[in-house]
């Protein structure tokens, strides 16, 4: 191991073999190196073929080769004293203890772990997540080797939406042609991990139901139509494709999840009046929540039940729902 200011030209960029960076953020490195030049050597190997890979620093280089720099701080292995293996671990620690990974730099950092070494999975478990700033357990490992299927364009939605490592891992499942048609859904609405693990498990059971691929799920109940209107709000879009997924998974369920609202609504309750149902017409009481604070409020309520019960709605609404 030795210093060296080593010419640019002499990287061999290209080999990124120990790169698990993925979508680097580089404006603020940018500043600082443009004002106060590289503070942190790159760590180097010099391999037998005489070429120069990065181990550790593959952002500095970026931002100093766009800078114009010709020359770089470096410390330099020789191969025979670091194998790719202690390379590789070499890296991983450097970028697990002076940054926060994101969820894709995770899963490559997993996915070249096992290229790189031959460590047994409790060793990776009880020591690498923890690295990693994972759940140490078989699980999240699994989960976190799913990601190496994830397409491209699906990493970036990944990381730009925030979605969970369990959700990731789900998608991961799907083929490159299923991931695109789900993306082309997803981008409109942006729904939150728990919704998305929701629509992701009905178009499953959809999938399967039906003896469809979920490309065709996708395309044959045609959902992209559902979130392409210019005018909803994403909220409203995910609740629509929540909804017209229910409708194909249940449709007897949806149908009377629609009777059910459409007889509360008949009632004409004070806004403040809230009828809750079981969803799943399992539970055979009905609960009446209320909030007021004057008592003309409590006593607006208590017509209007009145009403109710002249009109015989109440009795409708019992018949129907415990039947």
């Amino acid at each position: 191991m030795f210093f060296q200011q080593l010419p640019t030209a002499s990287v061999n960029i290209k080999d990124d073999s120990y790169r698990i960076t993925f979508k680097p953020k580089l404006e603020e490195l940018k500043r600082s190196i443009k004002n106060i030049g590289i503070i942190q050597p790159l760590l180097l190997r010099h391999t037998q073929e005489g070429t120069y890979q990065i181990i550790a620093g593959f952002k500095r280089f970026l931002v100093a080769q766009e800078l114009g720099f010709t020359s770089l701080p470096c410390i330099i292995y020789e191969a025979q004293d670091l194998s790719p293996a202690q390379a590789f671990l070499m890296n991983l620690h450097d970028n697990g203890t002076t940054r926060s990974l994101n969820l894709v730099e995770k899963g490559n950092a997993i996915t070249r772990l096992k290229l790189f070494c031959t460590l047994p999975e409790d060793e990776v478990v009880d020591h690498i997540l923890p690295l990693l700033k994972e759940v140490p357990s078989y699980k999240t490992l699994y989960q976190l080797s799913s990601l190496t299927e994830l397409t491209e364009p699906m990493k970036e939605h990944i990381l730009e939406t925030g979605v969970t490592l369990a959700c990731a891992a789900r998608i991961g499942e799907f083929t490159p042609s299923t991931q695109q048609a789900l993306l082309n859904v997803l981008k409109p609405i942006r729904p939150s991990s728990a919704k998305l693990n929701e629509l992701l498990t009905l178009i499953r059971e959809i999938s399967a139901r039906d003896g469809l691929s979920v490309e065709d799920v996708l395309s044959r109940y045609k959902l992209l139509e559902v979130v392409i209107s210019n005018t909803a709000s994403p909220a409203d879009k995910v609740k629509s494709l929540r909804q017209a997924l229910r409708g194909i998974r249940l449709p007897q369920l949806t149908q009377k999840q629609e009777r059910i609202t459409e007889l509360i609504t008949a009632l004409d309750l004070p806004k403040d009046a809230k009828v809750v149902t079981d969803p799943y017409f399992e539970n055979g009481k009905i609960k009446l929540e209320y909030q007021f604070s004057q008592p003309e409020e409590l006593n607006q309520l208590v017509r209007k039940l009145q009403v109710a019960f002249q009109r015989q709605q109440w009795n409708r609404i019992f018949e129907w729902y415990q039947a």
